[in-house]
């Protein structure tokens, strides 16, 4: 009985320091990396007209201005 004691706990002791002085392997490792992905943009903006306050025709080439750099704009964001 005390053999098979002995034996027993001889076995337990193997098998719990049997893998503790072999170093852990690494199974998978994270690599983060930056990513710039190109999107074409506005080569030039249109040119500013010149607001005058007493002509109203001066205004609205200012609207179109305005609605033609937000279209240029949203071409750059949405691609």
């Amino acid at each position: 009985m005390k053999q098979i004691n002995k034996a027993l706990i001889f076995c337990l002791i193997i098998a719990l320091t049997g893998c503790a002085s072999k170093e852990p392997t690494i199974i998978t490792k994270t690599v983060f990396q930056e990513v710039k992905v190109p999107i074409s943009c506005i080569k030039k903006m249109p040119i500013k007209p010149e607001f005058k306050a007493d002509n109203l025709e001066s205004a609205l080439e200012l609207m179109k201005y305005f609605k033609t750099c937000e279209e240029l704009l949203r071409g750059c964001a949405d691609e």
